[in-house]
């Protein structure tokens, strides 16, 4: 799980300490239209997961990066 984490701070260029598994994205300074785009670049290549817009927009936490990630 924190190699997931990392993964999500390396991806995000955040630094590891502010990703943790409740933080509110929204609060990452982090977390704007190149973090998003980010994250969903890294869901796909990595994970073979591709997000449609409604979950995209439903991503409030690290966590529900997380539940993508298996």
């Amino acid at each position: 799980m924190e190699e997931k984490l990392a993964l999500i701070a390396e991806t995000l260029d955040a630094e590891k300490e502010l990703i943790k598994h409740q933080a509110v994205l929204e609060e990452l300074e982090e977390w704007d239209s190149m973090g998003i785009i980010a994250v969903i670049s890294m869901l796909d290549k990595k994970y073979k997961v591709q997000l449609k817009a409604d979950q995209i927009k439903a991503l409030k936490t690290v966590n529900d990066i997380l539940s993508y990630m298996q």
